[in-house]
């Protein structure tokens, strides 16, 4: 029988913390403009249908439009941006595991980090070149045959240098392309050999975890880890994502009773059906309104408790005694992400919201607003999101690997096994 002496670390670098912080921070960013896309969206069908004195007198559309075309814009910058910046982590996470490989020889990372290099990180740079490329190619495509056969637009210098842009474009994907083909070789080693290593690493792992918790004296688990309950954490949940659906299904009704198509003109009915749609869009609106401030609330008094028990777990581990716990108590806490990275996202999710609403102000010349309070404010929370999830990344791992050692929970992959045992 194989020797249990393998064990679960936590592994962590700065080079790692900052790529892993800047890529969560765009995915902030990304879930903020499909917010704020929704926003606009049902706003203004509110605004034209229920509300509609009230919404021309603010003169909300301008602003929207603009806001649409920022969406698309910021849309594409993080289009072209968030893929390196993804294998930039990758890469920061394989530099991260073989130093702890050359430091703790019996040592398994952590199941997140095993996951993410199942494949070589070269693997996705090529794979972003050939969407870039093909992506570059089939727009300047498209435009070069626009410009060939349309006289006004081939006498125009600026669709020239558009399509120029779109060539360098496409070179350039196909240059990054070829680049992650020949590393890819390469770190397909390197991440076979991990993998490999693993796949005898962890069975060893689990059992010396397993073994070590059932040398360990049982505790009584302190009522902050069960209080309020995981089921009834998930039926806030459900019944509030019920009524979000139920909320949009009703929207979507009240337009498809109004425009049954883009192209189709405008359906007015007769009373009191007319007035049915503007009640039923009104009432669905201020609806998604209020599973949307309810579901904030909910999401804000999560984030405590889970800041609460992930501070309490610390403590209660910090005097480094070992104990056998159920582990299903205490793996969401070390599999799932942080109460800081939830706040960065959240952080991030309105500070691209707020850029989307301010430039689209500048754009449409919209008065209403102090656009520059709001981008400097929208800066500041990106910032402020990015800064949250980098200076966390230490004291998680600290806290991590001291429950780690104190309670053994084994690996997330096989917790069913480790629960029963």
């Amino acid at each position: 029988m194989t020797r249990p002496d393998a064990s679960f670390v936590e592994v962590s670098s700065p080079a790692w913390s900052f790529w892993r912080a800047l890529l969560d921070t765009c995915v902030g960013a990304i879930v903020g403009m499909v917010f704020a896309f929704v926003a606009i969206l049902v706003i203004g069908i509110v605004g034209e249908e229920a509300l509609s004195s009230l919404y021309w007198q603010v003169d909300l559309d301008p602003l929207f439009r603009a806001s649409m075309g920022v969406i698309l814009l910021v849309g594409a910058v993080l289009g072209l941006t968030v893929p390196f910046v993804m294998v930039a982590e990758r890469y920061a996470a394989l530099r991260a595991v073989e130093a702890s490989a050359r430091d703790t020889p019996d040592g398994v990372a952590q199941s997140s980090l095993r996951a993410e290099l199942r494949s070589a990180p070269a693997a996705h740079l090529q794979k972003t070149g050939t969407v870039m490329f093909w992506c570059f190619a089939g727009l300047g495509g498209i435009w070069a045959l626009a410009v060939f056969f349309t006289e006004d637009l081939r006498d125009d210098p600026v669709n020239w240098i558009a399509l120029a842009v779109f060539v360098v474009l496409a070179v350039a994907a196909a240059l990054v392309q070829g680049l992650g083909s020949r590393m890819r070789e390469r770190d397909a080693a390197v991440t076979g050999g991990l993998e490999a290593r693993w796949t005898h690493a962890v069975p060893r792992a689990n059992a010396a975890d397993a073994e070590r918790r059932r040398a360990a004296a049982p505790a009584v688990v302190p009522p902050w880890l069960v209080t309020p309950s995981a089921r009834s954490v998930r039926r806030v949940a459900g019944g509030l994502v019920t009524a979000l659906i139920v909320s949009l299904g009703a929207f979507m009704l009240s337009v498809f009773m109004r425009q049954q198509c883009r192209t189709c003109d405008p359906v007015y009915w007769d009373e009191p059906i007319e007035n049915g749609i503007d009640v039923l869009s009104l009432g669905s609106g201020a609806a998604i309104a209020l599973c949307a401030a309810l579901g904030l609330i909910a999401w804000t008094a999560g984030l405590v408790l889970q800041f609460s028990r992930e501070i309490a777990l610390a403590r209660w581990a910090a005097d480094g005694d070992p104990r056998r716990v159920d582990t299903g108590l205490i793996q969401p806490l070390l599999t799932g992400n942080r109460s800081m990275v939830r706040l960065q996202l959240g952080l991030s999710a309105l500070g691209a919201a707020g850029i989307v609403f301010g430039v689209g102000a500048i754009w449409a010349d919209w008065a209403a607003m102090d656009t520059q309070v709001v981008l400097g404010a929208a800066v500041a929370l990106l910032a402020l999101g990015l800064l949250v999830g980098w200076t966390d990344a230490p004291r998680s791992r600290r806290e991590r690997q001291r429950v780690r050692d104190t309670m053994f929970p084994g690996d997330p992959d096989v917790a069913g096994i480790l629960k029963a045992q």
